[in-house]
């Protein structure tokens, strides 16, 4: 019978919510950062493709207020996604004066491979975890940042709409 090993000693910091939240969400932008290999702006183009995939467009100023960046900087990415045929800028018809922001063919196809990638990269992350164990960290996750929505205005925390 094999001898069972003592777990290592925890630090008051490893038990602290914020510390462990901050080390997950490092861990998973990393591989998130593998996964979505050259794609410009990395995590932040993946995360407003995902968002110009959705079934109902939103403009730049709506995308940056979601992905909580300055609408300067929402404007570099949205560029540099367009220029890779990713994304184009169509009028609003509600609202001559702004442009959404809307996934090509190409950038739908792109989506697809790279959420693929990303699963993948999660599955890894997560692979110390049973299957039931993952899922129910989804559930958690999801139930705290649906609470954590009360806070920010900004997101609302809505499944994704579109499927590959």
């Amino acid at each position: 019978m094999a001898e069972e090993t003592a777990a290592p000693a925890r630090t008051g910091e490893q038990e602290d919510l914020s510390w462990l939240l901050a080390n997950a969400f490092r861990a998973h932008l990393g591989v998130l950062r593998q996964a979505v290999g050259d794609l410009p702006h990395g995590a932040r183009g993946f995360s407003a493709l995902r968002m110009a995939a959705e079934p109902v467009p939103r403009n730049q100023a709506e995308l940056a207020k979601f992905l909580g960046l300055d609408r300067t900087v929402m404007v570099y990415l949205v560029d540099d996604l367009e220029k890779a045929g990713l994304v184009e800028r169509v009028p609003d018809p509600s609202d001559r004066r702004s442009k959404l922001i809307r996934a090509t063919p190409a950038g739908v196809a792109r989506l697809c491979e790279l959420r693929r990638a990303t699963e993948a990269a999660e599955a890894e992350l997560l692979s110390d975890l049973s299957p039931a164990e993952a899922e129910l960290l989804h559930s958690l996750l999801r139930r705290v940042a649906a609470r954590g929505a009360r806070y920010d205005q900004a997101h609302d925390c809505q499944a994704d709409a579109n499927e590959c």
